[in-house]
């Protein structure tokens, strides 16, 4: 490949996520989250996470969870599931499980698997906390 082209790959990866509406950052004030914050600019970047619930595929993203005006305590899981996420990909050892506000739903099939394992290598370790 050429020099030029996988500096326009590594441009691309580098690039932020899309930004959220001025209407979902509005609306996260007014529930007293900070949208500069790292958990929610963490969260902000996983884009739209599609998964299942009871059997259907559903899509959720901060956007949409703004957006609809969803009730604090969803976005305050969403927030702290994806920037927990976001950090355990980054750093699996280092990373601990939250012991609130962590909401399963808002996880793709393969990162509940990760998740899974995290927990189960917590709990052999002796550390027997677990999400609430």
């Amino acid at each position: 490949m050429k020099p030029l082209a996988l500096s326009l790959i590594f441009l691309a990866l580098a690039l932020p996520a899309k930004a959220l509406s001025p209407e979902a950052e509005e609306y996260l004030k007014t529930i007293g989250f900070d949208p500069a914050s790292e958990d929610v600019r963490l969260a902000e970047a996983a884009g739209e996470i599609q998964t299942s619930f009871m059997d259907e595929d559903v899509t959720y993203s901060l956007e949409l969870l703004a957006a609809g005006k969803k009730k604090k305590n969803q976005l305050t899981n969403f927030i702290t599931t994806r920037a927990f996420m976001a950090r355990l990909q980054k750093d699996f050892n280092g990373t601990k499980v939250p012991a609130k506000n962590y909401e399963a739903l808002y996880l793709t099939t393969e990162e509940r698997q990760m998740v899974g394992r995290k927990i189960a290598m917590s709990l052999l370790s002796g550390n027997r906390t677990r999400p609430a």
